[in-house]
């Protein structure tokens, strides 16, 4: 059931969009780490579709359930009052009325957002037609649910590298403006995109811009400046701790329990914040 406070939330989300400065999206995998974002004071936490993928032992690209998303999500929803947005891939559905069933579960389960991405297994795009049938649905969703929730538009030309830098420019020009036509609330645009590139797609296309952090230019007062509106930090966070926990599990396993034992994050430490 969707409550007042998730009105409220999707009403305080979608306005973070609308503003003239950029905000920093954190993406979490878990309940615990969604919790640790909103302590550190974030106004909003998205998901990871790799990091819950990775903290459920699989790779990323769909291959966990829509259960398993659901039931990751409403933990997350359940422990933190700050909104929630929902990377949900393809939709986890082969057709839009099922992208749309999908969307209004995870509603009901506590999201006021989602990503929907056309990105496709063996590295092409999904057709520019279908895409736009997916985000139809999630804009009929809304006027049924009366839900002002964020629908983030991903075109993953430059994240599989589908045509080249200028055709993969092309790409991302017409489908961003095709979704933002559709009614996506926000286009995202994945990958090491330099200066001129960000300038040029937020100049471009005619909806919030959503770019991912990344080494190749990450300078947060430029890309406010260009006009990105929302970065995203994607499946890094949840890296950096399996890459920690995957070093320690080394250390372990040859005898040295030194990483362990030197935390500063104790027994009563950890109850305390998640209290």
């Amino acid at each position: 059931m969707i409550t007042e406070k998730q009105r409220e939330r999707a009403k305080f989300f979608s306005n973070m969009h609308k503003e003239r400065k950029m905000f920093v999206l954190p993406n979490a995998w878990d309940a615990g780490s969604a919790v640790v974002f909103e302590r550190a004071g974030f106004a909003a936490v998205a998901t990871s579709s790799a990091g819950i993928a990775y903290s459920l032992g699989c790779p990323d690209g769909e291959t966990i359930t829509f259960d398993e998303l659901l039931y990751v999500v409403e933990r997350m929803a359940q422990r933190i009052g700050i909104p929630l947005s929902v990377d949900a891939e393809r939709g986890y559905a082969e057709t839009p009325e099922g992208v749309k069933e999908n969307a209004k579960k995870l509603l009901e389960a506590g999201a006021v957002g989602f990503n929907i991405e056309d990105g496709l297994p063996d590295g092409t795009l999904s057709p520019l037609d279908f895409q736009l049938d997916k985000i139809a649905a999630l804009v009929e969703l809304k006027r049924e649910t009366g839900l002002d929730f964020v629908i983030n538009a991903r075109t993953c030309a430059y994240w599989l590298n589908v045509a080249g830098e200028e055709g993969n420019f092309e790409i991302a020009l017409k489908r961003g403006n095709a979704f933002a036509d559709a009614g996506a609330d926000c286009v995202y645009v994945p990958g090491a995109l330099c200066e001129e590139t960000v300038a040029k797609l937020a100049l471009g296309i005619k909806a919030p811009l959503n770019v991912i952090l990344n080494g190749a230019f990450h300078d947060f007062a430029k890309l406010e400046t260009l006009g990105v509106r929302r970065l995203s930090v994607g499946s890094s966070p949840a890296r950096f701790i399996y890459g920690q926990a995957i070093e320690m599990s080394r250390a372990l396993r040859a005898g040295d329990p030194s990483l362990l034992l030197g935390t500063k994050f104790s027994y009563a430490s950890a109850n305390e914040f998640f209290a």
